[in-house]
């Protein structure tokens, strides 16, 4: 027999998904990680070099798109800072 799930009993509609989704995307910037680091390195550590050092190797974004830009990174690199608390 189904249970019957009222408002506020188990979070709202569409957080499993949610979750899931933050999941894959912190997955993919702690690997992501160790590239950045060397190429921060080699390029410089500016989102620019970083960006066309990215696209020009081939790596994928996490949606599958292939054009790094500056704004990317920066945005990569903030929320990586945010979750290593540095």
């Amino acid at each position: 027999m189904a249970a019957i799930l009222r408002k506020g009993d188990a979070g709202r509609k569409g957080d499993a998904g949610r979750d899931a989704a933050a999941a894959r995307a912190r997955r993919y910037r702690q690997g992501l990680a160790p590239v950045l680091a060397l190429l921060a390195a080699e390029a410089g550590s500016t989102p620019e070099g970083i960006a066309a050092s990215l696209t020009r190797r081939g790596v994928r974004k996490p949606r599958g798109g292939r054009v790094w830009t500056p704004p990317d990174v920066r945005r990569l690199l903030s929320r990586l800072a945010a979750e290593t608390g540095s």
